[in-house]
């Protein structure tokens, strides 16, 4: 029989083409994986460097404009210092107090209030109001604290309706005590002017703040916002660790997730927040991650295909290469091997038994007097008659290594691997034994032939397959001679070694 060693290679080779196009598909998705990985890492650090400049940008124009209302507020804080202040026109005490800063735009008036709260000069009035500005959180803060400095009040409402904050200095006795506050009041609607002029996404956000979470302004706008407080954010996990930076969070506002950046401005005691939306951000790798995943899918989906069509293609031409050679080494008419498959068996055994240090036994069968059964009965029934013996001589073989062949016309073959010449004779009984006990009824005449054995053994290094048959058809030669119908075994140094 035929190898089986061609197909496992053919199955081994389908496994490898199925690992290869695994590995390459494997291969394509992590390359698109990366490629998509990266484009995305991209498009979050645009995004954020865009928001950190625009953040820098507010804050730097913020940080500005305070500071020049604040130098206003320090030159009034050094006015009232002044000898005889006090003995001036209040014309003059003006012109000498207030600068043009303290009318510019979007800043109110600038106010002198005294120890116990009340309003004593107004740079917008020559008469100043009735008005006490105890309860202000301002005044209360320059009051317990000497050292406050430049105070950003929380948000409140004038009378007339507008939403303030304060920016106020303390005022101070010469022996340092508490002497009132020099406040003066911005516009919200300044901010609110200066965060319009930026175009943002639908569902990004600007927010000015206090250091203690206290919203001034933040867009998208809602009244309700200014004065709300967002300590909880994460940005005072962040700050006062670090005055400026960024982190991604769900905002305390709306629970949206934002990536956010945040400045401080100057060194006031405000914070500047940009926030931009995640789902804004990736928008539009999105669109490419699904054209790209897309391309991925239908690469692997390909390459997958192919590599099971090839796989399939090697399946299927293994076993036809493995059906054509049994095919090639089988004998039509009696399904046994053939001349070239006893050739192939003969020498891969002789091969193993030689290394093993074994004996190799042969049976060469002639079917006595098949030429006169021919001429009497026809082929047709001979040919009957040569597959009923092939497959009494196949049955009387057991060991899946021994190998029953057709050796020529009327003529079959049975080698033994690793028999001695005595087993050999043991089958070759059984074969004549089985031949003899067929009846003229099953082959369809009346005479059945009988069959003539010649048999050998002999180790498989003391010679060459060729001496092997040699022996056997010398054995077979005998058996003709004495009659027919018979076993011999050879006699020879090399058979009697083995026996």
């Amino acid at each position: 029989m035929p190898s089986k060693y061609p197909l496992q290679r053919k199955r081994n080779y389908s496994i490898g083409i199925i690992l290869i196009g695994m590995i390459v598909t494997l291969g394509f998705s992590g390359i698109f994986g990366t490629i998509l990985w990266d484009m995305a890492r991209r498009d979050r650090a645009k995004a954020l460097d865009g928001a950190t400049n625009l953040v820098a940008t507010i804050a730097s124009d913020i940080s500005r404009n305070i500071e020049l209302y604040d130098l206003s507020l320090q030159a009034v804080v050094d006015g009232l210092n002044l000898p005889g202040i006090d003995q001036l026109s209040p014309l003059f005490r003006h012109l000498l107090l207030f600068d043009r800063a303290a009318t510019a735009k979007d800043l109110g008036s600038i106010l002198v209030i005294d120890s116990t709260g009340k309003l004593t000069i107004d740079s917008l009035s020559a008469i100043p109001s009735d008005t006490n500005f105890s309860r202000r959180d301002f005044f209360q803060v320059h009051q317990q604290r000497a050292h406050a400095g430049l105070y950003i009040s929380r948000p409140w409402i004038a009378p007339s309706g507008e939403y303030l904050i304060s920016l106020s200095r303390r005022l101070a006795s010469p022996d340092g005590s508490f002497a009132g506050v020099v406040a003066g009041t911005m516009r919200l609607s300044y901010f609110h002017d200066l965060f319009r002029k930026v175009k943002l996404g639908d569902e990004d956000s600007l927010t000015l703040m206090r250091t203690d979470g206290t919203v001034l302004m933040r867009t998208p706008f809602s009244i309700d916002s200014i004065g709300a407080n967002f300590s909880t954010s994460t940005i005072f996990e962040k700050f006062p660790k670090s005055p400026s930076g960024w982190y991604e969070s769900i905002a305390v506002s709306d629970g949206l997730k934002r990536l956010f950046a945040y400045q401080q401005i100057g060194e006031q005691p405000l914070l500047m927040t940009n926030g931009l939306s995640v789902d804004a951000i990736y928008v539009g790798w999105r669109h490419d991650a699904w054209l790209i995943g897309s391309l991925t899918l239908l690469l692997c989906g390909i390459n997958v295909a192919l590599v099971v069509f090839l796989a399939r293609e090697l399946r299927r031409r293994g076993r036809a290469e493995q059906q054509l050679a049994i095919l090639a080494t089988t004998d039509a008419l009696t399904g046994l091997c053939n001349r070239r498959g006893f050739d192939e068996a003969i020498g891969r055994e002789w091969s193993r038994c030689e290394r093993a240090r074994e004996p190799v036994a042969l049976l060469l069968i002639d079917v006595d007097h098949f030429k006169a059964y021919n001429d009497e009965y026809g082929h047709q029934l001979g040919d009957k008659v040569l597959s009923m013996l092939a497959r009494r001589i196949a049955a009387s073989v057991q060991r899946p290594c021994d190998v029953s062949a057709r050796y020529g016309g009327e003529e079959f073959a049975v080698l033994l691997p690793g028999e001695s010449i005595a087993g050999a004779l043991h089958v070759a009984e059984q074969i004549r034994a089985d031949v003899l006990s067929l009846r003229s009824a099953e082959a369809g005449c009346d005479l059945v032939p009988t069959v003539s054995i010649g048999a050998a053994s002999m180790l498989a290094g003391a010679g060459s397959p060729g001496d092997l048959i040699r022996f056997a058809d010398a054995a077979l030669y005998d058996a003709k001679r004495k009659g027919r119908n018979r076993i011999e075994a050879a006699r020879s140094v090399q058979s009697m070694a083995a026996e």
